[in-house]
């Protein structure tokens, strides 16, 4: 799967630039797994998340979910596959009408979507407001009324309510104090092993990845680097990139820590207007060569995961 966008030339005329977000991406998500999606600010994670639920159209490649092909669907196929489809966005205010009240607002896709009367539908909702910890007297209240922690209970409970099957958690707590974190974060495994949901968790906060995730993706501008069980990848990582990323990660143990090499990676990440030929990594890669520059690394199996590097 790839996804382009054709953003205006800041040096006037009338030819767009091609902003490369998502470049051959291909990756499998079991029922009942969490995969992790990790990588810099701006690699394409979120984008891969929208694109997976056709919230963003794919430029090429397809997706295809519980042996459906989502992206020749119609319109109206899509909209009904968002029962089985949904996503928890990373902002919860911003993700929320404030004209709204909670009630309404968790309510909707059931008014979209089924046809059960009033009192069915807030019969539902009570129920997923409790599952999440939500009081019911707080049906009418408004989410400017509620806290960061609270407004994202709403929009799992939102995300819920229909009782789908794979959900997309985009950034879901990094928005909220560690405390709350780690209820958010307790809240979605409890749900997970209740309702056996499946989850792509995308996040760049390490820690919570490893906790949660049952195997890891790490991108880098746009691509997949290294993908494979979780431990695997955290305890021997192979490919460069992912070693100077988990590098950065601190461990809370001084002992441990003032012993860990740093990695250091020089330059900047490269433009996705321009990307560098071959390997995208090459620029900042500490074991480069002139086969980087010319050949584009593709997955291999290699120790119980896939890696893209010509000397992984």
């Amino acid at each position: 799967m790839s996804v382009e966008f054709a953003i205006p030339n800041p040096k006037g005329g009338a030819r767009k630039l091609k902003l490369r977000a998502v470049t051959d991406l291909s990756f499998d998500i079991w029922p009942g797994e969490t995969l992790g999606l990790v990588g810099e600010s701006g690699c394409g994670k979120s984008t891969t998340g929208r694109a997976v639920l056709q919230l963003v159209p794919p430029t090429s490649g397809s997706v295809s979910f519980d042996q459906r092909e989502l992206t020749s669907m119609s319109a109206s196929a899509i909209r009904r596959s968002r029962r089985d489809m949904q996503m928890v966005f990373q902002d919860p205010y911003a993700s929320l009408n404030p004209r709204m009240s909670i009630g309404e607002l968790i309510g909707e896709p059931l008014k979209i979507q089924t046809r059960h009367s009033t009192q069915v539908r807030k019969a539902r909702v009570l129920e997923i407001m409790d599952r999440v910890g939500l009081k019911a007297e707080w049906y009418e209240r408004f989410p400017h009324e509620f806290s960061g922690g609270q407004r994202q209970r709403i929009g799992i409970a939102r995300a819920l309510v229909l009782e789908p099957r794979f959900l997309v958690l985009d950034e879901p707590v990094s928005a909220l104090d560690v405390s709350i974190q780690a209820q958010t974060i307790n809240l979605l495994e409890t749900l997970q092993t209740e309702l056996g949901l499946t989850y792509l968790f995308i996040a760049h906060d390490l820690a919570v990845v490893r906790h949660l995730s049952t195997r890891v993706a790490v991108m880098y501008l746009g691509r997949i680097v290294e993908i494979g069980d979780r431990d695997k990848i955290y305890e021997q990582p192979r490919h460069p990139y992912t070693k100077a990323l988990l590098s950065a990660a601190p461990i809370p143990d001084p002992d441990v820590e003032k012993e860990r090499e740093r990695i250091i990676l020089k330059g900047d990440v490269p433009s996705p207007l321009s990307p560098p030929s071959g390997c995208a990594f090459r620029t900042r890669c500490p074991i480069a060569s002139e086969r980087c520059a010319t050949e584009t690394p593709q997955l291999r199996s290699l120790g119980g995961r896939e890696v893209a590097c010509h000397f992984a």
